[in-house]
């Protein structure tokens, strides 16, 4: 086999296996998605391939180190901080993972089944044990949601509308007068499945009118 077509060979496998990665993770409707894990995993597979191609004493594990570091600044682009709350580490890490597969993918040979068998394990942990993790190891999360209103009660179905296709469940309300003159204020304990779903949560309640707060309990 020519250079050419072995070089050819191996972009195009990185190519796919980071996109198997990126595609689950642009379902998900994350930061970083098909496009950016296709280029991460072919720029490390090229990063590795450059530093093989070196002449004389040139060390290629120090291009691999690197690239590993440079996943880092990479990753930390995707993490967001919403509160208590930390975004956004799981695509950092599905990056991370991505780009040790392109390197794999580049040193060819056994380091095949290496990327192979690694894209498999990646792909079962961000699908199958997130479904596992949901179900059996995830708690219950509170939270109180707050809404400001001329007549409150009169809105209460559409903010249980808004909540039930949110996922999230009612625990109990309560209405006051609000210190804001001509206002009623109705608060709802509220139990969310996941932390993600406080943002969306919150998302949704900002198209409502009357919208005050979410905070986590």
């Amino acid at each position: 086999m020519s250079y050419q077509v072995e070089v050819l060979i191996k972009i195009i496998v990185a190519a796919i296996l980071g996109g198997i990665v990126g595609w689950q993770r642009e379902a998900r409707f994350r930061p970083a998605g098909l496009r950016t894990h296709i280029l991460v995993c072919v720029g490390s597979a090229v990063y590795t391939l450059a530093s093989m191609s070196f002449a004389g004493n040139a060390d290629p594990s120090r291009i691999a180190s690197q690239v590993a570091t440079g996943m880092g600044f990479l990753g930390a682009g995707t993490i967001i901080r919403h509160g208590n709350m930390v975004r956004g580490l799981t695509t950092a890490a599905s990056l991370w993972a991505v780009a040790a597969i392109g390197i794999c993918t580049a040193i060819g040979g056994k380091s095949f089944w290496v990327a192979g068998i690694a894209t498999l394990v990646v792909l079962i942990t961000l699908t199958l044990l997130r479904t596992v993790e949901l179900r059996v190891i995830a708690r219950r999360r509170d939270a109180l949601i707050t809404f400001r209103l001329p007549d409150v009660r009169s809105h209460i179905p559409d903010i249980q509308k808004m909540l039930e296709t949110e996922g999230a469940q009612i625990e109990s309300m309560r209405v006051a007068e609000s210190p804001q003159a001509g206002t009623q204020e109705l608060q709802l304990d509220i139990q969310l499945l996941e932390s993600d779903d406080l943002s969306r949560v919150a998302v949704a309640a900002g198209r409502l009118e009357g919208f005050v707060s979410i905070r986590q309990e």
